[in-house]
């Protein structure tokens, strides 16, 4: 097979999608298939390159200086244009919000995951909430704020009438826990504090109530879920450090609980995965309560390829290695498409 795969990109997490991109290429071009690493952001990648990428975040500085229009380029790469089909690794702003699917549907290229729509939805941290709502799934009350009312003191006290206790500020619109902030004091300088960090990546700032607990991770492959992850860090919470460097987080798989408990995670795991309309993979992150109460958070829908990364490492667990796991998505990404 033919395939052009998208890594890189312009987004905070430009450097987890090169090395998630980089681990895709070597598995499917050991299974035999044909593999041109493309960044929308340089172009077509040679191994070297592949080989040089890091898990540093990318600065500030070199993300306000890509230029999001080069994206729309794509299709007139001949590599893209005449693939069987685009493997998309793209984590983030402009690759898991809706934006590159748009672009490829618009040119009638194929690609794996979810479509516009479901991505863009799935994205939107509020409106995946909202919908969960709908679907009967439980998930943190929230509420949400503009960057500009980060210093107006009577919406900070409205907030902390509103959600008492420990608050969880991150952007709308960011994954790999970039931007995010737990706030456990009163105190509304930190709360303002939280909200400019958050402003820096969104125009919208998801403020919701911290689930004390267990985190949980359900990969959703098809229209099954794999087994259930526990996440323990080694200290303070999830964020980027943890999930990207080795010997920060331990990984329980399966998930030490009950036959009873972990039914009802998966089960609310494909749930929120067919509610946002999420096709091919995802995975789905849920905090368990003290009372063994899965609330459900969020669902990514290009989930991370990386050697750490919890969709592969469910897989195996399941008895799928790395290599089929990458053609299974292939196929289900493109069974229904003409």
């Amino acid at each position: 097979m033919n395939i052009a795969l998208l890594l890189g990109g312009i987004s905070t997490e430009r450097n987890i999608s090169m090395i998630s991109g980089r681990a895709v290429t070597k598995a499917l071009r050991g299974l035999g298939h044909t593999v041109t690493p493309i960044d929308p952001a340089s172009g077509i990648l040679t191994d070297a390159e592949l080989e040089a990428a890091t898990a540093a975040p990318v600065s500030d500085e070199w993300l306000r200086s890509a230029d999001p229009t080069r994206i729309l380029q794509l299709p007139t790469i001949a590599e893209v244009r005449e693939a069987d089909v685009v493997y998309n690794v793209l984590h983030g702003k402009y690759g898991e919000d809706g934006y590159i699917q748009s672009i490829l549907d618009i040119h009638g290229i194929r690609y794996t995951g979810s479509g516009m729509l479901a991505s863009a939805v799935a994205m939107d941290k509020v409106m995946s909430k909202m919908l969960f709502q709908v679907g009967g799934i439980p998930t943190p009350h929230w509420v949400t704020v503009k960057p500009s009312q980060a210093r107006n003191e009577q919406v900070l006290e409205e907030i902390r009438r509103e959600i008492p206790g420990a608050i969880v500020v991150k952007p709308n619109d960011q994954g790999s826990t970039v931007g995010m902030t737990i706030v456990e004091s009163g105190i509304l300088d930190e709360v303002s504090a939280a909200i400019q960090l958050a402003g820096k990546y969104s125009d919208t700032i998801l403020i919701e109530q911290y689930i004390p607990g267990r985190e949980l991770t359900v990969a959703v492959l098809g229209e099954e879920a794999l087994p259930v992850i526990e996440i323990i860090p080694h200290e303070g919470f999830y964020d980027y450090t943890h999930k990207y460097t080795k010997g920060q987080t331990e990984y329980q798989c399966p998930a030490d609980i009950s036959e009873e408990v972990r039914d009802h995670i998966m089960n609310l795991a494909v749930t929120a995965h067919h509610i946002l309309g999420c096709k091919a993979i995802s995975r789905v992150d849920f905090r368990l309560t003290e009372d063994n109460m899965p609330v459900c958070l969020e669902v990514n829908t290009s989930p991370g390829f990386t050697e750490l990364s919890l969709v592969p490492m469910a897989a195996r667990e399941a008895g799928i290695e790395f290599g089929p796991l990458c053609e299974e998505i292939i196929r289900l990404s493109t069974e229904d498409a003409s």
